[in-house]
């Protein structure tokens, strides 16, 4: 199941995310890990929230165990640019934006009340 972000700013948001996150790894790395995402799994970085489960995988298999750190930089730099309480160790990337998505919307509601 792909999870779409759909709050407004949420979807750059968690593309600035994915790059800080990456940047663990160095700048050339990281765009050898965009570029073996888009020719190995077709992902083009700008698709990134709409595909979520897609990129989960991908990088698994380019840096292993890695990723796993990868994942929770993040999940931690999303959940601070949206303001948000910290992020969940063991969650998945699609249970840390549906939780992110969720906490949005909800915010929006009371908001507009």
């Amino acid at each position: 199941m792909e999870v779409a972000m759909e709050p407004a700013g949420s979807r750059e948001r968690l593309l600035e995310a994915v790059d800080y996150g990456s940047m663990i790894l160095g700048d050339m790395v990281r765009q050898t890990v965009y570029g073996r995402i888009e020719n190995d799994h077709g992902l083009r970085c700008e698709e990134i929230p709409d595909r979520l489960e897609a990129f989960k995988k991908a990088p698994e298999s380019m840096v292993g165990v890695g990723a796993k750190t990868v994942r929770r930089l993040i999940a931690k730099n999303l959940y601070q640019r949206l303001g948000l309480n910290s992020a969940h160790p063991n969650w998945t990337a699609v249970e840390h934006v549906s939780h992110t998505r969720a906490t949005l919307e909800s915010n929006q509601v009371r908001t507009s009340s």
